[in-house]
């Protein structure tokens, strides 16, 4: 039984991740006029495990076989849902990606019950529900015409993210002394070293970035990647996968905050609406999740 304290803590981590992956759709949209798909993907993986090895070096002697294994299978997943998105995000618009990779939303609930055979929860069906109506919203009042190959490519990538919050949780489980730092960087690394290996042989050697260029690339190396995963591994061992998957879904909130406050999009009434019901679904399924923690030490 996990303490308030460390639900808490897990909370709060999971939405500055949710803020950061916010303002790296825009920072990815602009960095894609100077940079390729698959070498921003590949290298942004690869520096960001790079980096991470020195602390885990050691450790990765005692990580058994099969959590090497299930590391490489979630770090195909990841690898997926990170190319498909790039890709999606070069042929549509940040706002309209951040939108469409947060409903793995109302996947996550459901490839669990197919998955696992495990009956979902009402509350976290709500939850649900009411997140991908506010993420619906966030779409902005008359915009879609229509899905275009990005938004289907977006589309998928929010399909493997939705797995690889399963696929994460499923090792938590069967390994729950599992080394958290070593998960991840064999994670980065297979996503690193796959496209790369795609840039290496189908795209063009990158001209020097700009100032920004960089700045982009770094924040989303260090904090949109290697932060990011270590934190939401680190608190998937404390919140279940459908609770992760609606906090993470913020992004799509702060993808729109910071295009109006930096692109100057027009804030309507139908993404104030969005934002009200992506945290009814959030407090949704806080409250069922703590109610059905409340059940049990009643149980007990």
């Amino acid at each position: 039984m996990h303490t308030k304290k460390q639900l808490l803590w897990a909370d709060l981590s999971l939405l500055f991740i949710a803020l950061a992956w916010g303002y790296t759709f825009i920072l990815s949209k602009d960095l894609l006029t100077e940079l390729t798909p698959f070498v921003f993907t590949g290298t942004r993986f690869l520096v960001a495990a790079l980096i991470l090895l020195p602390f885990v070096w050691k450790r990765l002697r005692s990580v058994s076989r099969e959590v090497w294994i299930q590391g490489a299978v979630c770090g195909i997943a990841l690898c997926a849902a990170y190319t498909l998105q790039i890709l999606g995000i070069e042929r549509t618009t940040p706002g309209k990606a951040g939108v469409i990779t947060g409903t793995n939303v109302i996947l996550v609930p459901f490839l669990y019950f197919l998955w696992r055979r495990l009956p979902v929860k009402k509350g976290a069906v709500i939850g649900s529900l009411l997140a991908f109506a506010g993420l619906l919203c966030l779409s902005g009042e008359g915009e879609w015409v229509g899905l275009s190959s990005g938004d289907l490519l977006v589309f998928l990538c929010a399909v493997f993210f939705a797995l690889h919050i399963l696929m994460v949780d499923r090792a938590y489980e069967k390994h729950q002394d599992i080394d958290t730092l070593a998960f991840v960087m064999i994670q980065l690394m297979v996503v690193g070293v796959i496209d790369t290996a795609i840039a290496a042989v189908s795209e063009p050697i990158p001209h020097q970035l700009s100032g920004y260029g960089w700045f982009a690339f770094w924040f989303d190396c260090l904090i949109g990647t290697l932060l990011a995963y270590v934190v939401q591994i680190k608190a998937q061992q404390f919140s279940p996968p459908v609770h992760v998957s609606i906090l993470l879904s913020l992004e799509a909130v702060f993808a729109f905050l910071f295009s109006w406050l930096l692109w100057g999009e027009p804030l309507t009434t139908v993404v104030v609406i969005g934002v009200a019901l992506m945290l009814a679904g959030i407090y949704v399924t806080e409250l069922s999740d703590h109610k059905e923690k409340a059940d049990e030490v009643d149980r007990i």
